[in-house]
């Protein structure tokens, strides 16, 4: 196992009250079967491994007030997430192989576009390929056409970023900060996740309302906060198990040519500014909101709440025999100076939505 050194992380500012769905141990349960059902798993370790993760937990946290059928679509999504990136992608051959990545992802995203032709019984993913398609026609019975399409354009960007992913393993390129930014609103699956938030809840938001500048903002914000969350909470995880330096905190301490203990203040630091950006402009966008969106808003601050309270208390993240140090009370206060925006080319226009 690497030596890792942990990280003694301060508490997280998050002003969004918490909200859990009351079937959270049904929709783990069923999703552990489903789980089994499929075999997304190499061995029994991996498979106990992955029933511990609480991915119906994390779909009970970021929709409280979704649907039976719609949220446990999105705890099995998760699932399914969680152990592809397991197996093929972080910490999986095709993590290190970009040209056969793209050439599973392509066969995968052909099941989105078109779920009728049958799955090759030879293909040596028909597993995880099955139960893609599982998802797809489940979620084809409770999402409109627009609906299906947003998701499958996520899943489209997620795709492509484990690609570009794969090809920074290989080369061992650590991005700058900038691109890693651009990287990270995707390769998470974060928006995968953030465009079920109205199927969850039988609801679908207007187009026009979704495309509008400041809500674009909102929602790429979303996804960002999250992955550089998940970033600072994995990193030791991530490290004991295969680091690749597509971290937030490796990112900083390359740019600073310093070991990366010392990049933990900045990276909270950054997550703030995200943060406070984000009940900013959350606030703005709901003065003008119609009932759809002002749901939509309210869901995204419940991905970004349960995504830490997930976050700090799932096994996936925390190991008694390895100790993590994640932080268990939350910060009452933003770091001071963190109502500045971010100077990144790739983001900082969300900050040009906010009204003077």
């Amino acid at each position: 196992m690497t030596t890792v050194p942990a990280l003694q992380l301060a508490p997280f500012y998050c002003p969004i009250a918490p909200a859990r769905h009351p079937l959270a141990d049904l929709f783990d349960q069923t999703t552990n079967e489903w789980l089994r059902r499929f075999g997304l798993y190499e061995d029994e370790s991996q498979r106990e491994r992955l029933e511990h993760v609480g991915a119906g937990r994390l779909a009970a946290l970021t929709s409280p007030f979704g649907t039976r059928e719609a949220t446990q679509i999105s705890s099995d999504i998760g699932m399914w997430l969680f152990a592809f990136d397991d197996a093929h992608c972080d910490e999986g051959r095709l993590g290190h192989d970009p040209g056969e990545l793209s050439r599973v992802l392509i066969r995968l995203l052909r099941i989105l576009e078109a779920p009728e032709p049958p799955l090759s019984p030879d293909s040596p993913y028909h597993s995880f390929e099955a139960a893609f398609l599982d998802l797809r026609l489940r979620l084809g019975r409770v999402a409109t056409p627009v609906q299906l399409g947003r998701w499958t354009d996520a899943m489209r960007m997620y795709f492509f970023s484990q690609v570009w992913e794969a090809a920074n393993r290989v080369e061992r390129v650590t991005p700058d900060l900038d691109t890693y930014a651009l990287l990270r609103i995707h390769n998470g699956a974060m928006k995968v996740s953030v465009m079920m938030l109205d199927i969850a809840e039988g609801y679908e938001l207007p187009p026009a309302e979704l495309e509008r500048p400041d809500v674009r903002a909102l929602t790429e914000a979303t996804c960002l906060l999250a992955g550089w969350d998940n970033d600072i909470l994995s990193y030791r995880k991530e490290h004991v198990r295969d680091g690749d330096n597509q971290n937030l905190l490796d990112v900083l301490a390359h740019a600073a040519g310093k070991p990366v203990q010392g990049m933990v203040s900045e990276g909270m630091f950054l997550r703030d500014q995200i943060m406070v950006l984000f009940t900013a402009l959350s606030a703005q966008v709901r003065r003008t909101a119609s009932p759809e969106l002002q749901r939509y808003v309210t869901s995204l601050g419940h991905w970004v709440r349960a995504n830490l309270e997930w976050g700090t208390t799932c096994e996936r993240y925390l190991n008694p025999e390895d100790p993590a140090y994640l932080p268990t009370t939350w910060a009452p206060a933003p770091m001071s100076g963190s109502d500045a925006p971010v100077e990144l080319p790739a983001i900082s226009w969300w900050w040009e939505q906010l009204e003077s």
